[in-house]
């Protein structure tokens, strides 16, 4: 295979775009396990869950629940509360609601998002 032509800024912005989906998709991956654990009452925290993309020099997914500035939803003032205080939650909900599906999926789920976006792109 020869190269007739390298086009540079065209491979750059194809790449950062795989990363900015790959980051988006991971935090995807990660809020929708979050959603599986989430204490559910009458569901306001489970509604609160979003992603949101932060990008100055390196994409960041922001997975948040409890709502507050900037996401479109109300401040729900005890999903800190439920997050970080061992209670016991019906029907398999759980603390840590967040952090855990975080540990046990983002690292695999970016690694597998971004082979498969690379793939795409190249």
């Amino acid at each position: 295979m020869s190269w007739t032509r390298w086009n540079g800024p065209s491979i750059k912005r194809k790449i950062r775009e795989a990363t900015i989906n790959t980051v988006v998709k991971t935090g995807d991956v990660v809020l929708s396990a979050s959603k599986q654990e989430v204490p559910l009452d009458d569901g306001f925290l489970l509604r609160s869950g979003i992603v949101v993309l932060k990008h100055d020099n390196v994409p960041v997914a922001i997975i948040s629940f409890g709502g507050g500035p900037g996401t479109g939803h109300p401040q729900i003032p005890y999903a800190r509360r439920w997050h970080e205080n061992q209670a016991n939650f019906q029907h398999g909900r759980k603390w840590k609601y967040l952090k855990d599906p975080f540990n046990r999926l983002a690292s695999s789920s970016l690694t597998r998002i971004l082979e498969a976006e690379l793939r795409r792109i190249l």
